[in-house]
């Protein structure tokens, strides 16, 4: 291996232990409240050698909803089954989601904080240019399939109804991440809540006439 190949290594390397440690940091004493003094702290490196990787916190916050995107993106991909209908497809991928959203709560919690962030402090670069952009591909794709196959409604355009069903599950595994504990003080199973609203979404972009 020549020298640069071996500098480029230990520079990708570095940046995922500063990755690694950011997420320590962030989970730990929350996003908004997290320091880029503590992450460099963490990484036991300088904050002067820190931002040589990362230029704001807002940078390394994106970093890790990256990381969160590429498990979410995998558990998505295993979801869907050729031989399933696209309403199963979509139902599986929900169940993705509610896996995704328990199995790795932080990462949850760190993306939805990151979609909260407005675009004018985003400093031309989004969340949407991201890898989100293939998990939302794995919804759309479903959706057009359903339309082509007459079970799913066409009189929505699919990006619409792709972002509409996207907006509508993740403000419900917010609400019931944030509202644990007073579901269960009024006797509700959050699995038959999640199912509840799956069993919603689909019934209303099947069309009228499967109904």
């Amino acid at each position: 291996m020549g020298i640069n190949e071996r500098k480029e290594r230990e520079k990708r390397q570095r940046r995922e232990d500063i990755i690694n440690a950011a997420e320590i940091v962030f989970f730990e004493k929350g996003v908004e409240y997290a320091t880029m003094d503590e992450v460099a702290q963490m990484a036991e490196l300088s904050k002067g050698t820190l931002y040589l990787y990362f230029k704001s916190k807002t940078e390394l916050h994106f970093a890790i909803c990256i990381r969160g995107l590429e498990m979410m993106k995998e558990l998505f991909s295993k979801s869907v089954q050729i031989g399933k209908t696209a309403i199963e497809n979509l139902v599986s991928i929900g169940e993705a989601y509610l896996q995704f959203a328990s199995e790795h709560a932080n990462y949850f919690k760190t993306m939805m904080r990151f979609e909260a962030i407005s675009e004018e402090d985003l400093d031309n670069w989004t969340f949407e240019h991201s890898s989100k952009n293939d998990v939302m591909g794995f919804l759309y794709n479903v959706l057009e399939k359903g339309k082509m196959e007459g079970t799913i409604r066409t009189d929505i355009p699919t990006p619409e109804l792709m972002h509409l069903l996207w907006s509508q599950t993740t403000g419900v595994l917010q609400f019931i991440s944030a509202k644990k504990t007073m579901l269960k003080l009024h006797s509700v199973d959050l699995e038959n809540l999640f199912q509840s609203h799956i069993q919603i979404l689909t019934n209303g972009i099947k069309p009228i006439s499967m109904e």
